[in-house]
């Protein structure tokens, strides 16, 4: 609503009004009517200080710097990941996580946290490394049974021509001594080397036992060799005597005896007891008297 001046009281009043209620003279459109726009009544003239004008200019568009340090640990953790193709489960599998909760973050509250880009780099490296890893498991799942069971394999081989060389050695110290030799008498006549003087060697360990009357008034000798870890360097156990004939038993780890299979012969051949009933009822004599 607009307000008009009187011309000759200078009562103001509306603009639409015929005359003016203060001094009756008429009110008519003119030069001295000064139409006014009409305030509210509760308007006050009042002014923002400067200082607050100021304060709200220059800190309106004000931001704390997004911290992008979650995002750079997931990077970091997959290009680490992709480089060691994955190796280590535990931290392939807890840079995927992280890469999750900092993506999470991002999108909650992106004006607290930043890089979602590095999130997203980290957690397609995470997963490339993971899936990467998942055919090397199963080349490493056949390729290591087959290695320990060559491994096994290559122990018993050695095992077995270490006990004929322990054959040998005894028939000779025989020849030479008229008895038996320990691992030490062995390798003071130069019959044996250090290493198998020692007891030890591929994966067995070796025993030698000296019998002064072996039953038919003879002296004996029996080695037998173990696996030093059972089912890791070897399975099966192995005996000799001075028969020399070499027998071999998956024994779980205990020593072979004289009643297990020949070599390359199966538990359940009928050889195996006739050979048993001729070492038990046949005594033989000593190697130096074949």
């Amino acid at each position: 609503m607009n307000r008009a001046k009187c011309p000759e009281c200078g009562f103001v009043g509306w603009a639409d009004a015929e005359c003016c209620k203060k001094c009756g003279a008429p009110v008519t459109a003119g030069s001295e009517n000064l139409a006014v726009p009409m305030q509210p009544a509760y308007a006050h003239n009042y002014q923002q200080p400067s200082h607050a004008y100021n304060y709200q200019t220059q800190y309106a568009g004000y931001q704390p710097e997004a911290s992008q340090r979650l995002a750079m640990t997931s990077l970091v953790s997959g290009i680490l990941n992709i480089v060691f193709l994955g190796i280590f489960v535990v931290t392939t599998i807890a840079g995927i996580v992280i890469s999750v909760v900092a993506l999470k973050k991002i999108n909650r509250d992106p004006r607290h946290y930043g890089g979602k880009s590095l999130a997203v780099g980290g957690l397609i490296m995470n997963i490339v490394s993971l899936v990467s890893l998942i055919p090397i498991l199963i080349i490493a799942a056949i390729a290591i049974p087959n290695l320990m069971a060559s491994r096994r394999a290559a122990n018993e081989g050695a095992a077995i021509v270490s006990l004929r060389k322990f054959h040998s050695a005894e028939a000779t110290h025989y020849a030479m001594q008229r008895k038996y030799g320990t691992l030490t008498d062995l390798m003071q006549k130069g019959l044996i080397n250090s290493d198998l003087a020692s007891g030890e060697r591929s994966g067995y360990r070796f025993t030698i036992e000296i019998l002064d009357d072996r039953g038919d008034g003879w002296p004996g000798f029996t080695v037998v060799a173990v696996p030093r870890e059972y089912d890791s360097t070897g399975r099966r156990s192995f005996f000799v005597d001075h028969t020399g004939v070499i027998r071999a038993a998956d024994s779980s780890g205990l020593a072979a005896t004289k009643y297990d299979a020949p070599l390359n012969m199966d538990d359940d051949s009928p050889m195996r007891s006739s050979s048993r009933s001729r070492t038990q009822q046949q005594p033989q004599a000593p190697i130096s008297e074949y």
